[in-house]
């Protein structure tokens, strides 16, 4: 009985989580449009579930090569903590309307291309 109410509570906060875009898009009607809107919101959900699962995915590797690089060169694990964690993990709206663009790989701060740092 306690594992299905855990099972329970996960899926509830993964589904809140999961829904976060939608709640934007509501918000944010900014062309008054309430059914595009939801629309826009519905398909940033689930393109954010597939995009997302990658992203956490590279971000997790990501972090794990820089930990095991740390100890040898702290310029290459923050370069390869900057390019897998930084970056969008959810598609909003806004990436669908062409407001944002969408990041998946993180940018290196300006001091560390030009190796000064």
């Amino acid at each position: 009985m306690k594992t299905i109410a855990v099972r329970m509570s996960v899926a509830i906060i993964a589904l809140a989580i999961c829904l976060t875009p939608v709640a934007w898009a509501v918000n944010e009607r900014t062309d008054g449009h309430m059914a595009a809107d939801a629309g826009i919101g519905a398909a940033s959900f689930v393109f954010s579930l597939p995009y997302g699962a990658a992203k956490v995915a590279v971000a997790l590797l990501g972090g794990l090569a820089g930990g095991f690089m740390y100890p040898f060169d702290k310029q290459a694990a923050d370069s390869v903590w900057h390019t897998t964690l930084e970056g969008d993990y959810i598609v909003t709206p806004d990436h669908l309307r062409g407001k944002k663009e969408l990041h998946f790989i993180g940018a290196l701060p300006e001091r560390s291309r030009t190796g000064h740092g």
